[in-house]
């Protein structure tokens, strides 16, 4: 399966999705003028990887997937999406996958930080808590 890369532009992230180095990478600023259109590719490119990763798992080895979210904003609109994108991963972790989650922030970033306890607290689920510097 191809890897799936998004540039970020003014409104929406950088989207880096690898499914060879099973890294799948969000991070920047959110808040495209068509969320759906945004993001549902993305929810598409997710769900056939969760369909192709299943269902040729014929020898049932698990994979270790490493989530890194680095939002610097995101709106409602995009929450949402970034709810549906982590509730895509946690099909994997239901079928016996390690899904690492790294949630990254600002350390001044209190908002960005509590909506990541929020998303965590949804899908029940803990995240790591990364504070990053504002000068690194």
């Amino acid at each position: 399966m191809e890897p799936l890369y998004i540039e970020p532009s003014e409104f929406t992230p950088r989207v880096l999705l690898d499914p060879v180095n099973s890294v799948f990478e969000i991070s920047g600023f959110s808040r495209p003028e068509n969320v759906v259109g945004f993001y549902k590719p993305i929810l598409k490119w997710l769900e056939d990887y969760n369909e192709i990763v299943l269902s040729n798992n014929t020898e049932f080895s698990k994979s270790n997937l490493v989530v890194n979210l680095k939002m610097t904003y995101f709106n409602s609109a995009s929450s949402k999406f970034l709810l549906d994108i982590l509730l895509e991963f946690m099909k994997f972790h239901s079928k016996g996958n390690v899904v690492e989650i790294n949630w990254f922030y600002d350390e001044d970033d209190d908002e960005i930080f509590e909506s990541g306890e929020e998303i965590s607290d949804m899908i029940g689920y803990t995240f790591n808590f990364i504070p990053i510097s504002p000068n690194s």
